[in-house]
């Protein structure tokens, strides 16, 4: 993979720092010019050595005030008066109207704040970079929290900060999404795969292309770019310029629809099969497992593993390497490698049966991408 040069956007990069910095400058100046005119004024007018003199002024500058040092003649007492006079309203009063300002200001703050979240998003690994700021992201993020999904959520809307406080959306940028170096400071490198869900199609288009053009500059595999659009006329489109899968959101809403139309939840308000299945406190579970060549389950019967018996799953369906599929296989039926095991379980069963599985060469897609992004990162070191 290539080594990725990111960029601090101008308005958080230090150039910026140092401009906010600058603005004590002027102050400083008046300060240092009235310390030494002052500083001299007493030597001259009252005669005394160089540290006290610069003690008084000191002293007054800064409104301490102990009194005077030394018998001041009426020379000395009106120079003093001009001193605290001219002191404290250009050195103590123009300062801390300059911090007043820079502080109630808030960019500094949020300098900061935005360069803690790039430090923070940059130590993130297996990610998902969500593209838009609507509410389908609002039903997305909060179905990633609960299935413990990191993600980064990136739109150039004014209202994002206000919007991941409310969604508690932990990390967030603030930028063009369609500028590549937003996508670098989002950590592609390390993340799974992008979520375009902008409410305008032509957005969609813009950002799944640089998307595309960025991972294929730096050479990431196994990266997938997930896109929900509103009109159907842009799925072809966001598929040719490199969306692995597009959906409409009418496409999705017609065919939960439809589904509920011709089996209506007559028993309640959802089907007792939805609610085990995809219900948020559901204890079963369906994933595919790939019986990989080195696998010394080539070759065996379903009977011979007895699946039901060792871990409490049940095979529903195998997908063999030349794409037929086997419906409720019978415990005749012999594994070969590349086959595609669709099995169904409790969860806390089938999380157990994974981790077996991997020793034996059958891997399921969470323990493949795993192992593919894990050999991403190394070539990254």
């Amino acid at each position: 993979m290539k080594k990725i040069e990111k960029r601090m956007p101008s308005e958080f990069g230090e150039d910026r720092i140092l401009e906010i910095v600058m603005k004590f400058r002027p102050p400083l100046v008046i300060a240092l010019i009235t310390i030494m005119v002052s500083t001299i004024g007493y030597m001259l007018i009252s005669h005394v050595r160089l540290l006290k003199a610069f003690y008084m002024t000191i002293l007054t500058v800064t409104t301490i005030g102990y009194g005077e040092m030394w018998n001041m003649t009426a020379k000395g007492r009106i120079f003093n008066i001009l001193v605290m006079t001219f002191g404290v309203g250009s050195v103590m009063g123009y300062s801390i109207a300059v911090l007043i300002n820079i502080v109630t200001s808030g960019e500094v703050k949020k300098i900061v704040r935005f360069r803690k979240m790039v430090s923070d998003i940059n130590n993130l690994k297996n990610h998902y970079l969500i593209f838009g700021l609507n509410d389908y992201v609002v039903h997305l993020t909060r179905e990633f929290n609960g299935k413990g999904i990191p993600y980064v959520v990136i739109s150039n809307s004014e209202n994002i900060e206000d919007f991941a406080r409310k969604n508690d959306i932990k990390f967030y940028l603030n930028l063009d999404p369609s500028n590549e170096n937003t996508i670098y400071l989002a950590n592609i490198e390390r993340a799974v795969g992008a979520i375009v869900a902008e409410t305008e199609d032509y957005k969609n288009l813009a950002i799944t292309l640089t998307v595309k053009n960025v991972a294929k500059k730096l050479k990431i595999r196994n990266f997938f770019i997930f896109s929900i659009i509103n009109n159907e006329n842009f799925k072809e489109k966001l598929k040719l310029v490199g969306a692995d899968y597009v959906e409409t959101i009418p496409e999705i809403t017609s065919r939960r629809i439809a589904s509920l139309a011709e089996k209506p939840p007559i028993f309640g308000e959802r089907s007792f099969l939805e609610e085990l299945l995809f219900g948020e406190e559901t204890f079963i579970d369906i994933e595919e497992l790939l019986i990989t060549p080195e696998s010394p389950v080539c070759g065996k019967t379903l009977r011979e593993l007895n699946l039901k018996k060792q871990f409490g799953v049940t095979v529903i369906a195998i997908k063999k390497e030349d794409g037929s599929v086997v419906y409720l296989p019978d415990e005749a039926t012999v594994l070969e490698p590349g086959d595609i095991l669709a099995v169904v379980a409790p969860k806390k069963n089938l999380k157990k049966a994974v981790k077996i599985f991997v020793k034996s060469g059958v891997l399921s897609r969470g323990v493949l991408l795993k192992k593919k992004l894990k050999e991403r990162e190394d070539g990254l070191e």
